[in-house]
């Protein structure tokens, strides 16, 4: 086997979320020659805050042959990508599932509440809202937004884990009067414990999402009504199979990557949409407000909360992957 890597940076609009500090993401796209000669593309995007090693340390890794988990991930759908081109077809054309995305809110003090009615129009029924850094700020912009919401609205609230479980039940019972019957989950609202999830969850009877974990902690997750996959880190296949995880809902979510690796979670979360049913609920796998302008994020359209895959074979981009620089892994 044989890896090229091409860099970038991804720049964000604002703030992704309370956990991150840095101004630009970096990764590197991938080109894969396998040992029977099928060439295949992927994303490698770490999040130093979500514990991925610097970008220099997974292409050493992968050089190795010891990835981590984001390494063996970026391997996964290159060779997904190389047998799809190698027939010269698309990852997508036999995907007959539309995985819905909700509309993320990584900055609800800046976010423009005028466009809660537009977005509504063309599909979107669920927001997703970080929160964690001014929550008192927050809160009562959340309140305007769901003011401003029809009845079918439902928010979904990310903490990032930047509570206490004190400091959360204490605004939560502060709230609770107008949250219940708005929010659909709170996503990671303190630091991930199986008791102490499975006590609050419980005993105010509102249902937990858990996202920052890992992988092998979502085969079993109590505590836990709904599980946020990340297919750029995680098997998604073991963590739904697991005998724990039946009754359970999931959401998959993009790793706020390149769109590469945007489109690799979009296939997985279609791949695994049959087979869940009801339980898959709408995900999060678009980010087109996320990033500064790139030609690989203009060529995913949207279809209002529906991702349009872009044209080409494999997961796409075809010329704009030829016309990459690509450096060989050595």
């Amino acid at each position: 086997m044989k890896i090229w890597h091409s860099s970038y940076q991804l720049v964000p609009k604002g703030p992704i979320n309370s956990r991150a500090k840095t101004k630009y993401r970096k990764g590197a796209l991938l080109r894969v020659r396998f040992d029977d000669l099928k060439v295949g593309y992927s994303d490698l995007c770490p999040f130093a805050e979500m514990g991925d090693r610097p970008l220099e340390r997974e292409l050493k890794h992968l050089l190795d042959m010891k990835p981590s988990s984001l390494g063996e991930r970026s391997l996964y759908f290159a060779r997904l990508d190389a047998e799809a081109r190698a027939e010269k077809r698309s990852v997508f054309a036999q995907t007959t599932a539309r995985p819905k995305s909700h509309f993320l809110i990584h900055d609800i003090l800046r976010f423009d509440l005028v466009r809660v009615s537009e977005l509504e129009a063309v599909g979107y029924t669920e927001f997703k809202v970080k929160m964690g850094w001014d929550i008192q700020a927050e809160t009562e912009r959340l309140d305007q937004l769901c003011a401003r919401a029809n009845e079918r609205t439902r928010v979904r609230l990310d903490f990032n884990g930047s509570f206490s479980r004190e400091r959360f039940v204490q605004w939560f019972e502060r709230h609770q009067s107008w949250l219940r019957s708005r929010v659909e989950f709170f996503e990671d609202p303190f630091m991930y414990d199986p008791r102490e999830w499975s006590d609050v969850s419980n005993r105010w009877n509102i249902p937990l999402a858990l996202d920052f974990a890992p992988g092998s902690t979502k085969l079993t997750a109590e505590g836990a009504a709904i599980l946020v996959i990340k297919p750029a880190v995680e098997d998604e296949v073991a963590i739904i199979q697991s005998p724990h995880n039946m009754q359970k809902k999931f959401v998959f979510t993009h790793y706020l990557d390149f769109p590469l690796g945007q489109m690799a979670a979009y296939y997985s979360a279609a791949q695994a949409a049959p087979k869940l049913g009801a339980r898959l609920l709408t995900c999060g796998l678009q980010h087109h407000e996320t990033y500064e302008p790139l030609s690989f994020q203009d060529a995913i359209k949207k279809d209002g909360p529906f991702i349009v895959p872009p044209d080409g074979v494999g997961f796409g981009f075809d010329q704009l992957l030829e016309n990459q620089q690509w450096i060989e892994l050595r």
